[in-house]
């Protein structure tokens, strides 16, 4: 394996080892700050998401997102 390669084993490792420490976080956190925000999931989305965390949390209504977007 050339060095190239190992870095890049290395970096995916270490990726999915950060992605599993925010998990846990998560999976932790009571949620209870939620904020409207513009998020980049399958294009922008516009959700809720934990303030603490950085969860997405749910779609907000219509009324909701007529207020934000004003």
């Amino acid at each position: 394996m050339d060095a190239k390669r190992r870095k890049v084993d290395k970096l995916l490792s270490d990726k999915w080892n950060i992605e599993r420490k925010i998990e846990n976080i998560q999976s932790e956190c009571k949620h209870e700050n939620k904020v409207l925000k513009q998020i980049k999931e399958n294009g922008f989305e516009l959700r809720w998401v934990c303030d603490d965390c950085t969860l997405p949390l749910g779609w907000p209504s219509e009324a909701e997102r007529d207020e934000f977007l004003k």
